[in-house]
Order: structure tokens, then C-alpha cells, then sequence
């Protein structure tokens, strides 16, 4: 079993995707072989017998070989550079302050309605975007619901993981047809589980709760000190959901028009000491709710430990520009 290296000694690559650069160096060695080759053939047809080995008598051909090697060192080590190997000690960072905020983002069917541009579901994922952006520092989850609901994404400081999780969500994430709010809800309170921090729940769904009692859940997100802020996706004069053939229809053959339930996103909100928000193209409620979110108290988040490693390229510019001078100053004439 191979020794396991201490991990202030790890090595990471910040651009490992740099490394196919390391194909050049393969390339240039084979290019080298063939050229190499050619050379001395041409050679040995216009310079027949011992005029070859007067021409080159004062040509070293180890010294050749050995620019070479720095040549193709000094590409190797450029390609290392921007790879950006990094590695030194882990530190311990403390604890700063903020809030855990909980994503809970309705993927039911409705949420395909084209009132909103492209449609309610991109449109939502596209703001949510900007405000993950604006709550970097805070801890943040992710809870993708429809007929239920489960958490995507624990509390996280890790902005990028959050936008991965984030782009991961479609109508197609959850089997279960339908709008359960209360899941949704009750899937967040689960995940903040004992934190002491400010605790908010920001919903982002149409409001059409066709299963389960959302009321239930916000009194149980109220007992435990979480703010619901309710974003009505969608408009208040309906939208037809799109399907594979044209628009939902009920039994009786009639268009289905989805409507934002602005009603019952009020409640929910005002049971928890919440906000409600209507979004429309404009885009103005994703504005005032990070407003009424950046006026919430913090609290001093848990302490925690990360990694955090030196940038160690500069060490690989410097042994590159060190052997283009070595390849350079090298001369292929023989000594005297």
C-alpha cells in the first residue's frame, strides 16, 4: 500500500483541464524523432561518404540533445503553470456572520406556464441565480418540491455547489405530480434542523397547492422562530401549462389556466413574520425580497475548518524561463 502524503502536503490543480496541453510536449518529442531522422537522411544523400562527418566536426551533438531536453522541459513546465498546482498547510477559518436561508422552488408541471419568459420555472432559476450571488457569506440549501418534496442541497457556504444543485432542477426531478407546499416547507424545517441562527425559508412557487395543508407547516416553521417569504411565480391572470400536445385540458376538454394564489402565499408569509412577493417581468419582487432578507439580524455562523492552498505556479514560470535561458545560452559547437 503506497504512503498516504500529510494534507498540508496534498497538491491541488486549480485549471486540471490545462493538462491536455500536455499533448504539445508528446508532439513535440515525436516531431522532433521525425525531423530528426529526415535531417540526417537528406544529409547523407547530398554529402556522401566522409564529407558528412567533416561538415559536422565541429557540431556536438549531446550538446543538441541537451537544448532539446531544456526545450521541451521549459514547455512542460509552462503547461504545470497553467494547471495552477497549488498545496500548503490547512487553515482554520472562523465563523463570520449571516443566516441559513432554505431554497424551496416548486417544479410541478405549472411551472412550465409561458407567463413569465422562457417560462416560470427558468425565469425563477435565472433571479435565483443573482440572489445566491448576493447571500455569498450565508449558509444556503436547496428543496425541490412538486407532489412532495425533498432537500437538494443541505446548508451550505459553498456558493458554487448551490448554482450546481440549482441548474440540476426541472420538471422532470420529481415523479409525483402536484403542488405540495406543506412538504416543501416541512423538508426545510428538517434542514435547519438545531441551528440558532436566523432561519428563513424563501417559497418560490405558483400557489396552487393541490395536495397537503401548507397552513399546518407554516405553524410549525413559526415554532420554530422561521421566516416564510412567500414569491408568487407566475400571473395573476392565468397561463396555460404546456404539454407534449398542445395545452392541459380538464375532463371536459377546457384549457386549463394556471393561476398565481397570491392569497394563500399572504397567509403563509404573515404566519411567520414573513413577506409575500409577486414576481413579475420586471423582476422587481426578487429585488424587494432581498431587500426585506439583508434587514434580517445575523448571527456568528458555526466555526469551521477549510483548506486553503497557496498558488505554487510562479515556481513553474520561473523553472520554464530558466531553461529557455539554458537552452539559449548553450552552444552546439564542440569545445576547443
Amino acid at each position: 500500500m503506497p504512503p498516504v502524503l500529510p494534507e498540508e502536503f496534498a497538491v491541488i490543480l486549480g485549471e486540471y483541464t490545462n493538462l491536455w496541453l500536455l499533448l504539445i510536449v508528446i508532439g513535440l518529442i515525436c516531431l522532433e524523432i521525425i525531423l530528426w531522422n529526415k535531417k540526417k537522411r537528406l544529409i547523407a544523400g547530398l554529402f556522401p561518404g566522409g564529407l558528412t562527418t567533416l561538415i559536422f566536426k565541429n557540431w556536438d551533438k549531446r550538446k543538441h540533445l541537451i537544448r532539446q531536453i531544456f526545450f521541451l522541459l521549459a514547455i512542460l513546465f509552462l503547461v504545470l503553470a497553467l494547471a495552477r498546482p497549488q498545496w500548503g498547510r490547512k487553515t482554520e477559518v472562523a465563523g463570520q456572520k449571516g443566516i441559513d436561508v432554505m431554497i424551496a422552488i416548486d417544479v410541478s408541471k405549472s411551472m412550465l406556464a409561458q407567463d413569465l419568459t422562457p417560462n416560470r420555472l427558468e425565469n425563477a432559476k435565472t433571479s435565483l441565480n443573482l440572489i445566491i450571488d448576493e447571500l455569498a457569506g450565508n449558509r444556503i440549501g436547496l428543496v425541490a418540491f412538486a407532489g412532495t418534496g425533498f432537500i437538494n442541497c443541505p446548508l451550505t457556504t459553498d456558493v458554487g455547489a448551490v448554482k450546481i444543485f440549482l441548474k440540476s432542477i426541472n420538471t422532470d426531478l420529481i415523479p409525483d405530480p402536484g403542488t405540495d407546499i406543506e412538504s416543501a416547507i416541512r423538508e426545510c424545517v428538517k434542514a435547519f434542523s438545531k441551528s440558532t441562527n436566523s432561519k428563513v425559508i424563501i417559497l418560490l412557487t405558483d400557489g396552487e397547492e393541490l395536495s397537503g395543508s401548507a397552513l399546518s407547516a407554516a405553524e410549525l416553521a413559526q415554532k420554530e422562530g422561521i421566516r416564510i417569504f412567500a414569491v408568487g411565480i407566475g400571473s395573476l391572470e392565468g397561463s396555460p401549462i404546456p404539454t407534449a400536445g398542445g395545452f392541459k385540458k380538464d375532463e371536459k376538454g377546457n384549457i386549463i389556466m394556471s393561476r398565481v394564489n397570491e392569497e394563500l402565499l399572504q397567509v403563509l408569509s404573515r404566519k411567520t413574520g414573513g413577506r409575500a412577493f409577486l414576481i413579475s417581468q420586471d423582476r422587481t419582487g426578487f429585488q424587494k425580497l432581498f431587500a426585506a432578507i439583508a434587514l434580517l439580524p445575523k448571527q456568528r455562523l458555526k466555526r469551521s475548518v477549510a483548506y486553503q492552498y497557496q498558488e505554487r505556479f510562479p515556481i513553474f514560470i520561473f523553472l520554464c524561463l530558466l531553461c529557455l535561458a539554458a537552452e539559449m545560452l548553450i552552444s552546439e559547437r564542440k569545445n576547443a
